[in-house]
Protein backbone atom coordinates (compact mmCIF):
# COMPACT_ATOMS: atom_id res chain seq x y z
CA UNK A 1 0.00 0.00 0.00
CA UNK A 2 1.30 3.73 -1.01
CA UNK A 3 -0.06 6.32 0.54
CA UNK A 4 0.34 9.77 -0.12
CA UNK A 5 0.59 12.68 1.22
CA UNK A 6 -0.40 15.93 -0.77
CA UNK A 7 -2.37 18.88 -0.60
CA UNK A 8 -5.83 18.38 -1.80
CA UNK A 9 -6.71 19.32 -4.58
CA UNK A 10 -10.30 18.73 -6.48
CA UNK A 11 -14.05 18.26 -5.28
CA UNK A 12 -13.39 14.74 -5.12
CA UNK A 13 -10.59 15.00 -2.52
CA UNK A 14 -12.56 17.44 -0.25
CA UNK A 15 -15.88 15.12 -0.53
CA UNK A 16 -13.45 12.15 0.54
CA UNK A 17 -12.26 14.44 3.63
CA UNK A 18 -16.18 15.12 4.21
CA UNK A 19 -16.80 10.97 4.14
CA UNK A 20 -14.18 10.33 6.25
CA UNK A 21 -15.46 13.25 8.66
CA UNK A 22 -18.54 11.98 9.10
CA UNK A 23 -17.75 8.31 10.06
CA UNK A 24 -15.59 9.56 12.81
CA UNK A 25 -18.26 12.13 14.21
CA UNK A 26 -18.70 12.13 18.00
CA UNK A 27 -22.59 12.06 17.22
CA UNK A 28 -22.00 8.82 14.99
CA UNK A 29 -19.93 6.76 17.30
CA UNK A 30 -20.36 4.87 20.33
CA UNK A 31 -18.45 5.35 23.72
CA UNK A 32 -16.49 2.44 22.89
CA UNK A 33 -15.12 3.58 19.64
CA UNK A 34 -14.38 7.22 20.43
CA UNK A 35 -12.03 5.77 23.47
CA UNK A 36 -10.19 3.06 20.95
CA UNK A 37 -10.07 5.79 17.96
CA UNK A 38 -10.69 9.30 18.95
CA UNK A 39 -13.41 11.09 17.15
CA UNK A 40 -13.84 14.48 15.44
CA UNK A 41 -17.03 17.25 16.71
CA UNK A 42 -17.53 19.50 13.97
CA UNK A 43 -19.25 18.96 10.80
CA UNK A 44 -18.20 21.03 7.57
CA UNK A 45 -19.80 21.00 4.73
CA UNK A 46 -18.19 21.23 1.03
CA UNK A 47 -18.89 25.27 0.47
CA UNK A 48 -16.98 25.67 4.42
CA UNK A 49 -14.12 23.35 3.23
CA UNK A 50 -13.38 25.44 -0.21
CA UNK A 51 -13.07 28.66 1.75
CA UNK A 52 -11.73 27.86 4.87
CA UNK A 53 -8.42 27.76 3.88
CA UNK A 54 -8.06 31.31 2.52
CA UNK A 55 -6.66 30.14 -0.86
CA UNK A 56 -3.92 27.55 0.59
CA UNK A 57 -4.86 23.50 0.86
CA UNK A 58 -6.13 21.31 3.11
CA UNK A 59 -3.79 18.07 3.49
CA UNK A 60 -4.70 14.89 2.83
CA UNK A 61 -3.12 11.04 3.10
CA UNK A 62 -4.25 9.09 -0.51
CA UNK A 63 -4.52 5.50 -0.94
CA UNK A 64 -5.03 5.43 -4.74
CA UNK A 65 -8.06 8.33 -4.71
CA UNK A 66 -9.37 7.23 -1.17
CA UNK A 67 -8.84 10.01 1.18
CA UNK A 68 -7.88 8.24 4.31
CA UNK A 69 -6.27 11.05 6.40
CA UNK A 70 -6.78 14.71 6.96
CA UNK A 71 -5.73 17.74 8.28
CA UNK A 72 -7.80 21.13 7.70
CA UNK A 73 -5.91 24.41 7.70
CA UNK A 74 -8.31 27.47 8.51
CA UNK A 75 -6.43 30.75 8.11
CA UNK A 76 -7.28 32.87 10.89
CA UNK A 77 -8.96 35.55 8.52
CA UNK A 78 -11.98 33.13 7.92
CA UNK A 79 -12.31 32.99 11.58
CA UNK A 80 -15.68 34.93 11.51
CA UNK A 81 -17.38 32.19 9.30
CA UNK A 82 -17.41 29.44 11.88
CA UNK A 83 -20.63 28.68 13.59
CA UNK A 84 -20.00 26.01 15.79
CA UNK A 85 -16.30 25.55 17.98
CA UNK A 86 -15.84 29.45 17.41
CA UNK A 87 -15.84 30.51 21.38
CA UNK A 88 -12.08 29.49 21.05
CA UNK A 89 -10.82 31.86 18.85
CA UNK A 90 -11.31 35.20 21.67
CA UNK A 91 -9.72 32.92 24.35
CA UNK A 92 -6.93 31.65 22.00
CA UNK A 93 -6.21 35.75 20.78
CA UNK A 94 -5.75 36.34 24.54
CA UNK A 95 -3.22 33.95 25.62
CA UNK A 96 0.88 34.51 25.76
CA UNK A 97 2.88 32.73 24.18
CA UNK A 98 6.64 34.04 24.92
CA UNK A 99 5.56 37.43 25.99
CA UNK A 100 3.28 37.73 23.31
CA UNK A 101 -0.50 37.61 23.02
CA UNK A 102 -1.16 34.94 20.53
CA UNK A 103 -3.17 37.53 18.40
CA UNK A 104 0.02 38.65 17.59
CA UNK A 105 1.35 36.18 15.91
CA UNK A 106 0.86 35.14 12.53
CA UNK A 107 -0.92 31.81 13.11
CA UNK A 108 -3.07 29.11 11.31
CA UNK A 109 -5.97 26.66 12.99
CA UNK A 110 -5.71 23.66 12.42
CA UNK A 111 -9.24 22.98 11.63
CA UNK A 112 -9.78 19.35 12.32
CA UNK A 113 -7.58 16.25 11.79
CA UNK A 114 -8.63 12.64 10.77
CA UNK A 115 -7.69 9.63 10.27
CA UNK A 116 -9.35 6.61 8.96
CA UNK A 117 -9.31 3.70 11.78
CA UNK A 118 -8.11 1.11 9.17
CA UNK A 119 -5.15 3.06 8.78
CA UNK A 120 -4.38 4.58 12.31
CA UNK A 121 -1.15 3.40 14.06
CA UNK A 122 1.40 3.84 10.81
CA UNK A 123 2.20 7.70 11.59
CA UNK A 124 -0.19 9.40 9.42
CA UNK A 125 -0.85 11.78 11.27
CA UNK A 126 3.05 13.09 11.87
CA UNK A 127 3.34 12.57 8.55
CA UNK A 128 0.50 14.72 7.48
CA UNK A 129 1.58 17.45 10.15
CA UNK A 130 4.66 17.21 8.69
CA UNK A 131 3.85 18.15 5.09
CA UNK A 132 1.61 20.74 6.59
CA UNK A 133 4.43 22.32 8.25
CA UNK A 134 6.59 22.57 5.47
CA UNK A 135 3.78 23.31 3.26
CA UNK A 136 3.20 26.47 5.37
CA UNK A 137 6.11 27.42 7.37
CA UNK A 138 7.05 30.39 5.67
CA UNK A 139 3.49 31.91 5.71
CA UNK A 140 2.10 31.21 9.25
CA UNK A 141 5.14 31.54 12.67
CA UNK A 142 2.69 28.83 13.92
CA UNK A 143 0.03 26.29 14.20
CA UNK A 144 -3.29 25.90 17.09
CA UNK A 145 -5.41 24.18 17.56
CA UNK A 146 -7.83 22.86 20.44
CA UNK A 147 -8.55 19.14 21.32
CA UNK A 148 -11.33 17.70 23.64
CA UNK A 149 -10.01 16.68 26.88
CA UNK A 150 -11.83 13.09 26.14
CA UNK A 151 -9.92 12.86 23.29
CA UNK A 152 -7.02 11.10 24.52
CA UNK A 153 -5.53 9.83 21.63
CA UNK A 154 -5.88 12.71 19.56
CA UNK A 155 -3.92 14.67 21.97
CA UNK A 156 -1.54 11.99 22.37
CA UNK A 157 -0.67 11.95 18.43
CA UNK A 158 -0.70 15.93 18.63
CA UNK A 159 2.34 16.39 21.43
CA UNK A 160 3.71 13.29 19.58
CA UNK A 161 3.95 15.55 16.44
CA UNK A 162 5.45 18.50 17.99
CA UNK A 163 2.69 20.59 19.34
CA UNK A 164 2.62 21.89 23.23
CA UNK A 165 0.00 22.16 25.39
CA UNK A 166 -0.69 26.21 26.15
CA UNK A 167 -4.03 25.42 28.43
CA UNK A 168 -6.46 23.59 29.67
CA UNK A 169 -10.41 25.27 29.67
CA UNK A 170 -13.76 24.82 29.46
CA UNK A 171 -14.56 25.15 25.98
CA UNK A 172 -17.39 27.62 25.83
CA UNK A 173 -19.36 25.96 22.84
CA UNK A 174 -18.89 21.95 24.00
CA UNK A 175 -19.45 22.21 27.89
CA UNK A 176 -16.52 20.34 28.42
CA UNK A 177 -12.56 20.58 28.99
CA UNK A 178 -10.09 21.11 26.47
CA UNK A 179 -6.41 21.44 25.77
CA UNK A 180 -5.17 24.89 23.30
CA UNK A 181 -2.03 23.14 21.61
CA UNK A 182 0.59 25.00 19.52
CA UNK A 183 3.11 24.15 17.47
CA UNK A 184 6.23 26.59 17.36
CA UNK A 185 7.35 27.18 13.75
CA UNK A 186 9.85 29.44 14.22
CA UNK A 187 12.59 28.43 15.78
Amino acid sequence: MDIQITKASSDQDLQGIIDLQYKNLRKNLTQEEMLANGFVTLEYNMEFLKVMPAGNHHIVAKNGDEIVGYVLLMDRSKNHLMTAGAGIFPIFHELEYKRKKMKEYNYVSVGQVCVDRNYAGRGLLTKMYNFYREAYKDQYDLAMTDVSYLNHRSLKAHLKTGFQVLLRFDEPDAGEPWDIVIWDWMG
